[in-house]
């Protein structure tokens, strides 16, 4: 038996370790860089998912749910039409129901093995950001590659991994949103291109190859070029928006071709490639068009036409090159002749089609017009707003921010001195500029742009190596490991180090408390609410809700049949977790109709912007309102900012509303003090009073002008005393706001400075077990302003308040404020989410002393918190010695009128009758019941009572509600107001300032 091992030709020395190391080090490297990814932005789903309900976190996302829910339903076809949101018109789904709701719709479906429930459909939405985000790390890393090779390509993996940017943000468990699609869809269609681009200059394929049908050479240029186009195409598919990339394409073709020829080169392969992709992109947009407009939130003519007008304008180029060859022209003019014939187009379209040329300008400004004045839908909308701080591009991308500009120098350097320099380069440059504009004018354009600053700072590395001459085939030198260890920690160390970073964004994930909130508050109006198309007639509902409705401009509501009013970025989760129709939702549509309800002056014209819009058989009914609505604090989650910029019955602004005092100490702490407009506007009438009438108090904010070191004119807290002043009557301090220009009555917490008159229409029906004083934003500029009001609170020992205490946390500490004091800031319970209804209210009528005053008053309570208040109302009595007024809240009768039958089944419910008195203090009083039929106007007869005998008020005691009007406790019993905790382990402070929160507000 032969022991002969051969020769060392056929047994060739085993490959040592350093060889395994160099060949295979970008795999394990990338692994490593997917499998953090992925575990950073998924690690926190627990927190998603809430008595085995899962949330989201954001808006956008439930609508994403609803659409991927409907693929389901109905696979794999996407909603044509949805009459669920924007009452009454319904809406188009435009960039949902794309793409990307058909994919993981299609996941659901194999995962639930062909019937996946809607918990499994949830479970793949929630999950679906963090996979997206992290299979973005290969295209990331064969970018890199292309640009500097291997160790390019794991530096750009490595960076996209460490980035706290925008997309790490958009990629988390539950932020079920396209953006996340969008970069990973955009980088893939870049490199799809850079890959099509070197095969064009590698096979050099020209005109006459076409005419000849030579299909063996051309197979590659047009295969990869086709590839391109079908990737830009999976790109617009998901987001009809991503013409971006269109415009960034057709600069870049535009700017390369010019810059091919003038040096004397032939622009016709890569004009070869450029026509074949947007062809392509074309032809494949021509199978999802669904409207013949031009819009870019849509699948419109505007995706086919530019992807058609960049091809004609490649092939264009690549014949004006021949001609001004072939007629021995200078080269340089070549430039000058394809500006002139753009300015000519230009011009031509402005003067022929005046419209659409302003169109594509304020497209182009909006998009990459960094100075470009928002408009009222982009500063309410927060990733529209530009980007204010260019620190934060610094502390999302560190280093290497300032590595790919570095790398961007040196690609174009390159450019002017090598003439055979790459394309693919020039083209990461191009995007590179137009992502970093557009992140400067949209803040939602930075989801884009880690991507570009990995790719260029992988140039930078790649150039850094090859000055080092590194290379494990020669050895390595002590500097050259000192030198790219350095490169190393200066890359990666910031993006480690510092704040935010990638590790610490990750582990923050979570859907906060608002999704939580309004669910509760959503999951009672959809078990103590008629169906849609069951109002006022019982039964069940008509409006299926995964049905097909076909596409129209405006969609016929049936009898019974209602909406849902609320400020527009709540619209989306009204449709998925109450299945009801919103007026109003993201898609900015109704939000104008929203602004003018909730900052509407009056009742009447409230009902007047309802009226307009309601249907003969189908009504708003319903209003929900959380504490951030009637919130004036921006930097607390407070968006009471947002609706007068859309407000168009007048012309007002946020300053009409509320106005700032400064601390004279700290101008960096600050009050936000109020006008009678803002207490009269129906979102604080319905949030804070409940409909009832509101007297003022005897308080009196007061400032002073001061000016600051830079000479800005500020008000500032007056010299010696504090900004809120008491006095012992309205009388006293009415004479002092008439001495003091620089002061008013009223304008802080819940108390106005004129009496605000009870609504008729409008009753509270239900709310969310959640408080706003569950959230640390609230209280801290709570807290805040009643210490410039000198209302006495302390912090907390042991954490947790006393009796008669409100407790207010703030992250990992907790302030105690007294009922009393607190029942002055918030007037009733500040439960986060209040649901009201809409009701034509019942009419009392009565006989009194002519030309006295009537008022009305019940006790209520909140059977979901155990909250009571008092609604009151007064009329006025004519000379006839009769009176009447209508009232929103019933007394009897709550179980004749309840769901089945087609209305609310209302949680909050009277204690007590009304009582009605000539004068507050009793003397010619009585009682009347108002029933549930009246207040719906099932039953037109009016309560009836007299007040001309005397002595009766002694009789109905039971209901003197002259005490407080707001108490919490599971038993309805009064307390002195809301009461955070029940431990004795905190002492009354009365001081008269507030301990200052751990967190203080930025100015």
């Amino acid at each position: 038996m032969s022991h002969s091992r051969g020769t060392s030709a056929e047994n060739p020395e085993p490959e040592s370790t350093l060889d395994r190391v160099k060949t295979w080090y970008h795999v394990p490297a990338l692994l490593l860089v997917f499998g953090f990814m992925l575990w950073n932005r998924a690690r926190n789903y627990a927190s998603y998912i809430v008595d085995g309900e899962v949330l989201f976190s954001g808006t956008d996302p439930w609508y994403h749910y609803r659409s991927t829910m409907y693929v389901v339903r109905n696979w794999p076809a996407t909603m044509p039409f949805d009459p669920w949101t924007y009452f009454p018109y319904g809406n188009r789904s435009g960039q949902f129901g794309t793409l990307m709701d058909q994919v993981f719709g299609t996941i659901a479906i194999v995962v639930g093995l062909g019937d996946p429930s809607a918990h499994t459909v949830a479970m793949v939405a929630l999950f679906a950001p963090p996979v997206m985000g992290a299979l973005a790390a290969i295209p990331t890393y064969y970018v890199g590659r292309r640009l500097a090779g291997r160790i390019g390509g794991v530096t750009a993996a490595g960076i996209l991994a460490l980035s706290a940017g925008l997309f790490l943000q958009r990629s988390l468990v539950g932020v079920y949103d396209h953006q996340v699609a969008e970069g990973l869809l955009q980088v893939t269609s870049v490199l799809a291109v850079m890959v099509a681009l070197s095969v064009g200059e590698r096979d050099k394929p020209v005109y006459e190859q076409f005419l000849d049908r030579d299909v063996p050479a051309l197979r590659a240029t047009v295969g990869y070029s086709m590839l391109a186009g079908l990737a830009i195409s999976l790109y617009l598919w998901t987001w009809p928006p991503a013409v971006l990339l269109l415009g960034i394409l057709g600069t870049f073709f535009l700017l390369w071709l010019t810059i091919e020829f003038v040096r004397g080169k032939s622009p016709e392969h890569t004009a070869i490639v450029g026509a074949v992709t947007m062809g392509t992109v074309a032809v494949l947009q021509l199978a999802v068009l669904q409207r013949l407009t031009i819009s870019a939130t849509d699948h419109t003519l505007l995706q086919v036409l530019l992807a058609a007008a960049v091809a004609l304008g490649c092939a264009f180029m690549a014949w004006l090159a021949r001609f001004v060859e072939a007629n021995d022209y200078d080269r340089n003019f070549y430039p000058l002749i394809v500006g002139g014939i753009l300015a000519t187009l230009a011009v031509v379209t402005a003067v022929l089609t005046p419209d659409l040329f302003s169109y594509f300008v304020d497209q182009v400004l909006r998009v990459v017009g960094f100075t470009q004045s928002p408009s009222a839908t982009q500063t309410s909308v927060g990733e529209a707003t530009p980007l204010r701080d260019p620190g934060r591009l610094y502390q999302y991308h560190g280093l290497a921010l300032f590595a790919a500009i570095l790398g961007a120098v040196l690609v174009l350097f390159n450019q002017v001195f090598d003439r055979e320099a790459s394309a693919e380069r020039f083209l990461v440059v191009v995007w590179f500029a137009f992502i970093l504009a557009a992140s400067f004018t949209q803040i939602r354009f930075g989801v884009y742009l880690v991507f570009p600053v990995a790719a260029l700072s992988a140039v930078a590395v790649g150039y850094v190596v090859r000055w080092t001459d590194f290379s494990f085939d020669e050895g390595v030198a002590a500097y050259e490991v000192i030198t790219i260890a350095s490169v190393v920690l200066i890359l990666f160390g910031t993006l480690v180090l510092v704040s935010p970073t990638a590790m610490a964004v990750g582990s923050t994930a979570g859907p906060g408390q608002e999704p939580d909130a309004w669910s509760e508050s959503l999951d009672w109006l959809q078990e103590n609410s008629p169906e849609e198309g069951a109002y006022g007639t019982g039964g069940n509902g008509s409006l299926e809700y995964y049905g097909t409705y076909a596409d129209r401009q405006d969609y016929d509501y049936s009898e019974g049949e209602y909406g849902v009013m609320s400020w527009w970025d709540y619209g989306h989760i009204i449709t998925v977790q109450g299945e009801r129709v919103p007026n109003a939702n993201p898609f900015q549509q109704g939000s104008r109709t929203a602004a003018n309800f909730l900052l509407a002056p009056n009742e009447t014209q409230a009902n007047d912007v309802l009226e307009t819009i309601d249907e003969d058989d189908a009504k708003t009914r319903y209003v929900a309102v959380d504490w951030k609505m009637a919130n004036t604090y921006g930097q607390g989650g407070g968006k009471f900012f947002a609706p007068p910029r859309f407000y168009d019955v007048s012309n007002v602004s946020s300053s009409d509303y509320y106005r700032t005092v400064r601390s004279r100490q700290d101008p960096r702490r600050y009050m936000n003090y109020r006008t009678q407009a803002y207490y009269e506007s129906m979102v604080v009438r319905l949030y804070e009073y409940h409909g009832s009438a509101k007297e003022p108090q005897p308080y009196v904010v007061d400032w002073e002008q001061a000016q600051t070191r830079s000479g800005q004119t500020i008000r500032a807290s007056p010299q010696g005393s504090s900004v809120v002043r008491p006095f012992p009557t309205m009388e006293a301090a009415r004479n002092y706001t008439e001495s003091d220009a620089t002061s008013q009555v009223g304008g802080f917490g819940a108390q106005p400075g004129e009496r605000v008159p009870a609504l008729e229409h409008y009753r509270y029906v239900g709310s969310s077990e959640t408080s706003a004083y569950s959230s640390g934003a609230h209280n801290q500029f709570q807290l805040i302003e009643s210490a410039f009001a000198g209302l006495p609170s302390q912090r907390a020992t042991g954490g947790t308040c006393g009796a008669n205490q409100t407790s207010m946390p703030i992250g990992n500490q907790t302030y105690c404020m007294p009922d009393g004091a607190a029942s002055i800031m918030d007037h009733t319970e500040p439960t986060w989410t209040k649901i009201f209804e809409r009701v034509p209210g019942g009419t009392i009528e009565g006989t009194a002393p002519a030309d006295s005053t009537v008022y009305a008053s019940v006790q209520m309570r909140n059977n979901v918190t155990g909250e009571t208040f008092v609604y009151r109302q007064r009329a006025e009595v004519g000379s006839d010695g009769t009176f009447e007024m209508t009232v929103p809240y019933s007394t009897t009768g709550y179980d004749e009128w309840g769901v089945e039958e087609g209305y609310t089944d209302v949680s909050v419910r009277a204690q007590t009758p009304y009582l009605l008195q000539v004068t507050e203090n009793g003397s010619g009083a009585a009682t009347t019941q108002v029933t549930e039929g009246q207040v719906l106007g099932e039953d037109t007869a009016p309560a009836t009572v007299d007040l001309t005998g005397s002595g009766s008020g002694n009789e109905t005691s039971a209901n003197d509600t002259s005490g407080t009007e707001t108490t919490t406790g599971t038993d309805g019993s009064a307390t002195d107001g809301t009461s955070g905790g029940t431990d004795g382990t905190a002492t009354n402070d009365t001081s008269n300032a507030v301990e200052r929160p751990a967190v203080e507000p930025a100015p």
